[in-house]
């Protein structure tokens, strides 16, 4: 009887586990499908709204090299702006506990880490990111990122969130272009 009761127990710990625990070998699928779309070397064209009204925006341009890592799991994002003293470097993926894209960013501009979580329309070719970017002053302003895709070209644009309105302005709008291949 006693070793059948620790048989029980045994089986009620290590069952909850096992549930838990992915089939070995056994990677996303179509969840990938993001990640596969932005992968290589990408040119940008990125222009800021006017900061006066009836202002002109400001255009500039960028080079983005985005690399898949852990078998196509994880996107390793590097980008530049060229002429301006600008680079960021980001980190995404679909994390399978959360069932959501995530992914971390970092640059020049705001020396923190902002969290990302992302959800994908495969139908519409949409990625909506949101993120909480936490201020200088301590503030939070709600975040978020809309990348489209079409082939070879994409737009990726960048809101704040009014808190109280939820009204977005727009922050900044990138033109991508992937550049081809080089040959083996």
């Amino acid at each position: 009887m006693r070793l059948s009761s620790v048989a029980f127990a045994i089986c009620l710990i290590a069952a909850p586990a096992a549930a838990q625990t992915p089939p070995e070998g056994a990677p996303p699928g179509a969840e990938l499908e993001p990640m596969k779309l932005e992968a290589g070397v990408w040119d940008a064209v990125v222009t800021f709204p006017a900061s006066t009204p009836g202002g002109q925006p400001t255009k500039a341009k960028g080079v983005q090299d985005n690399t898949l890592r852990s078998n196509g799991a994880w996107l390793i994002n590097e980008f530049h702006i060229e002429g301006m003293p600008y680079n960021g470097t980001g980190f995404w993926g679909w994390d399978s506990a959360t069932r959501r894209y995530v992914g971390v960013w970092g640059d020049t501009n705001e020396h923190r880490m902002r969290q990302d979580i992302g959800y994908w329309n495969a139908e519409a070719r949409t990625m909506i990111w949101h993120a909480d970017l936490v201020r200088k002053d301590g503030m939070v302003t709600p975040m978020k990122m809309v990348s489209k895709f079409d082939g070879d070209h994409r737009t990726f644009d960048i809101y704040a969130i009014g808190y109280k309105t939820g009204a977005e302005t727009l922050l900044v709008h990138m033109d991508f272009t992937r550049r081809a291949e080089k040959p083996a």
